[in-house]
């Protein structure tokens, strides 16, 4: 394994760890857990760069310091990726925009804190943590040997595929944020809102929880789609196997939300849990994404190539 797939690997499973433990940390309530001081804690030990002996002072701080080493190895990464791999934008430019993108997760992050965690930029820290993920599983999976199966009927074209596998990956995100909105909202009923096949819309709150659920039904079905289509198409057997995990993942996934509703949005880890499944998913659809469009880059090679002896 190259030293720039190692990097990559090492930051996007980081990066997955510190997105379950920011969803613990809301879940729990432990977001304002070092107070609005920003990045110690109020109060804590050694001058706030240890936390007291307090729960939500602890989780709070953890959570801080997890995103600190995900800073250091995203900047590893970006300067080994300048070092080796300056002529391949695949690799470079996706690495140097992740150090950048941290450093607006940074403020952002502060922002919430200042802000005593306004929904609004909580969902924003969100989207940015998956834009982190989507360019980090770019560079993992750009680095990886054996991109594309040698099967030459594997490797063959199919541009819509691709913008296909990119639609279903948008899908995953839309629903994983419209969740991030609700995720502290709890109504009776699974999976219909309310034991009503169409809930009260009158009601926000019940109109965008009504959404966010039938956004999830569909993009279920728009995942199975993508999995059938893999096998139909004759897609790379890696690639098929990323769509599939995608899906499985999505799957466990509804049910976790079912807990929730169980729960009565009352346990933390299982909005980690819920967090963490959708966050893998969002990475293995868009490592798909990326092999179905660099296969398509190394087919359209071929075919320029081949022309002339035609």
């Amino acid at each position: 394994m190259s030293s720039i797939r190692r990097l990559s690997s090492l930051a996007l499973a980081a990066t997955l760890v510190l997105v379950t433990v920011g969803g613990f940390t809301r879940g729990s309530k432990s977001g304002y857990g070092c107070q609005d001081r920003w990045p110690l804690c109020e109060n804590g030990l050694l001058g706030g760069l240890l936390p007291r002996g307090e729960f939500h002072m602890i989780v709070e701080w953890t959570h801080r310091w997890v995103a600190a080493m995900v800073g250091l190895l995203a900047l590893a990464l970006a300067v080994e990726a300048w070092r080796r791999h300056r002529h391949e934008p695949k690799i470079l430019i996706p690495a140097t925009l992740t150090v950048a993108v941290i450093g607006i997760q940074a403020w952002v992050g502060r922002m919430v804190v200042k802000g005593e965690l306004a929904s609004d930029l909580v969902s924003l820290h969100l989207t940015i943590s998956m834009a982190i993920l989507a360019l980090l599983t770019v560079v993992a999976t750009s680095s990886s040997d054996g991109l594309v199966d040698a099967s030459p009927a594997q490797a063959k074209p199919h541009r819509s595929w691709a913008h296909l596998v990119t639609g279903g990956a948008l899908a995953v995100l839309a629903v994983l944020l419209f969740g991030s909105l609700v995720h502290n909202l709890y109504f009776s009923g699974w999976p219909f809102v309310g034991n009503r096949l169409i809930p009260n819309l009158e009601n926000p709150k019940v109109a965008l929880h009504f959404t966010h659920r039938v956004l999830a039904g569909a993009v279920f079905l728009y995942l199975g789609f993508l999995s059938l289509r893999s096998t139909n198409k004759n897609r790379p057997t890696i690639e098929a196997r990323l769509i599939n995990g995608a899906t499985a993942i999505y799957v466990l996934n509804i049910a976790i939300g079912a807990g929730h509703v169980v729960t009565k949005v009352s346990s933390s880890a299982l909005v980690a849990a819920h967090l963490a499944a959708a966050s893998v998913s969002w990475v293995l659809i868009i490592a798909a994404a990326t092999m179905a469009y660099s296969g398509n880059q190394l087919s359209d090679t071929a075919e320029v190539t081949a022309e002339p002896a035609i």
